[in-house]
């Protein structure tokens, strides 16, 4: 019995290093946020100085998306990594429940 409820606390310990993950952090967030904003915004200005090269058009058929995706997991990443922790923690109290029953027997 020892040994499960040691594995148990160790996993919600790695799950409570893990929250204080700096991704979760807000300040974290804004800081990226603001070097995103930083970043588009010098693309546009090199998009429209340099816009009469026609490569620079094609470009922006991998800019854009780079740039919406770096966007979203600056603001999504948050989210769908708290609700994996929730989840992460029902499974680890169902885990125990079920342990503390099959021991019980």
């Amino acid at each position: 019995m020892v040994n499960n409820e040691t594995l148990g606390e160790s996993f919600k310990r790695e799950l409570e290093e893990a929250t204080t993950n700096t991704i979760l952090d807000p300040a974290y967030r804004k800081k990226k946020l603001i070097l995103w904003i930083v970043r588009t915004t010098i693309s546009v200005i090199l998009y429209i100085i340099f816009w009469k090269y026609n490569w620079v058009k094609w470009s922006l058929l991998f800019t854009i998306p780079l740039s919406l995706f770096s966007l979203f997991t600056i603001i999504g990443s948050p989210y769908l990594l708290k609700r994996k922790k929730e989840r992460t923690k029902k499974k680890i109290e169902e885990t125990e429940k079920l342990m503390a029953e099959t021991l019980d027997e």
